[in-house]
């Protein structure tokens, strides 16, 4: 039996927060981002295989957007699911009020 195999398409928005993320570790923090990066990219191997695993947002919109979040660390990854596409559109602190954000 074969798995199908999505495509994982980080937008720029995500690259752009994990670069943020990389500055503010490394300028403010003095301390490495690689254990939270690679969390975050062995969670997109597991997507890759298991888009669904994770839940639709509660938000109304989002939801009808498709929004859905999974937890990093004190983080949040927003994807969605688009045919055979993995749409990865923010990396977020959790503690942010990422409705005004998405």
């Amino acid at each position: 039996m074969t798995v199908k195999k999505y495509k994982i398409n980080i937008y720029p928005s995500a690259e752009k927060d994990l670069l943020e993320i990389k500055e503010y570790f490394v300028n403010k923090l003095k301390t490495s981002p690689n254990n939270l990066f690679q969390k975050f990219y062995d969670s997109l191997d597991l997507l890759e295989f298991n888009p669904t695993i994770h839940s639709l947002v509660k938000d109304t919109y989002l939801n009808q957007l498709g929004y859905r979040m999974y937890p990093i660390d004190n983080f949040l990854v927003f994807y969605v699911i688009v045919n055979d596409e993995i749409q990865i559109h923010r990396f977020l602190y959790g503690k942010r009020d990422y409705l005004l954000i998405l």
